[in-house]
């Protein structure tokens, strides 16, 4: 299951640079079980280990929301995001190694 997850996330971030864990669950609504997302989370975190992402925090507009995002390690989705004027804003995710 983890090297689907991984696979889909490598191949989610060449185009447009990023996705969410919805975006790996195809989940837009935010409908799945919270350990769906966690799962997805925990691949996330193990590609940034890796060097193959970079971690977000993306919050949605209305500040009550936030998802996880993976993005290329050259892309700064913060900046991306405010050029594009877009419905949310990214902050770097940290995580413990």
């Amino acid at each position: 299951m983890e090297e689907k997850i991984e696979k889909l996330i490598l191949e989610r971030i060449a185009n447009p640079g990023w996705v969410t864990t919805r975006g790996i669950l195809l989940d837009p609504q935010g409908q799945s079980a919270p350990e769906e997302h966690l799962e997805v989370e925990k691949v996330m975190v193990q590609l940034a280990q890796r060097g193959l992402v970079s971690l977000w925090r993306l919050i949605l507009q209305d500040g009550e929301e936030t998802l996880m995002a993976a993005a290329r390690p050259d892309l700064e989705l913060d900046k991306d995001l405010e050029q594009r004027g877009a419905w949310a804003w990214a902050e770097p995710y940290h995580y413990q190694e």
